[in-house]
């Protein structure tokens, strides 16, 4: 899923969240310019999901997600 950072840290970018194969999963945690993600973007890997919010949470993110209205 991909969503677009509406307000926070990185405001104007795209983020896309990919669950690893681990057990328990854990994320890596796409953000870019563009929805394609080629262009000024990095990864983050957290370790879990209690992790991946906590992430979030710091980052301040407003994020409208693909489909969402």
């Amino acid at each position: 899923m991909v969503g677009k950072i509406e307000s926070g840290d990185d405001q104007g970018k795209f983020v896309k969240v990919q669950e690893l194969p681990d057990d328990p999963p854990s994320y890596l945690v796409h953000v870019a310019a563009d929805d394609a993600f080629k262009t000024d973007g990095g990864d983050d890997w957290v370790e879990d999901y209690c992790s991946l919010e906590q992430y979030f949470a710091e980052a301040n993110w407003v994020i409208v997600w693909e489909g969402e209205e």
